[in-house]
């Protein structure tokens, strides 16, 4: 069984690698939304809810300023580094090159490459 800082000691060395950088606003709201996620998946279908937890977490009075930050780590991310690292860490072509994935889908490739305990590959990494 993992402790929550395990789950949130994973997540950000995942984001950390696909090249989110650690001091946007939208990096710790980003690991927390994927840590909700975790445990709870049905959360990504309804990001409304997602963002208010989040919001709530960090006692940010809107939640349409949690969206903001995220997409921001996400698209700025995607436009200086592109997503690569996210085909590196799948072994296999899930982001392609041409294609930013949507928030819903980073957010859901970070927590399923979780819960597939993809990351156990790279332990020693870590």
């Amino acid at each position: 069984m993992t402790t929550k800082n395990e789950v949130e000691r994973m997540v950000t060395i995942t984001l950390i690698r696909i090249g989110i950088k650690c001091d946007l606003v939208g990096f710790s709201y980003l690991t927390k939304a994927i840590e909700y996620v975790i445990e709870d998946g049905k959360l990504a279908y309804n990001l409304k809810s997602l963002y208010a937890k989040v919001a709530n977490d960090f006692s940010v009075k809107n939640p349409i300023r949690v969206e903001a930050n995220i997409q921001n780590a996400i698209t700025f991310t995607y436009n200086t580094k592109g997503f690569e690292s996210f085909n590196q860490l799948f072994g296999m072509e899930v982001v392609s090159p041409t294609h930013k994935p949507s928030t819903a889908e980073f957010i859901m490739l970070v927590a399923e490459y979780y819960n597939l305990q993809l990351y156990k590959q790279t332990k020693s990494a870590l």
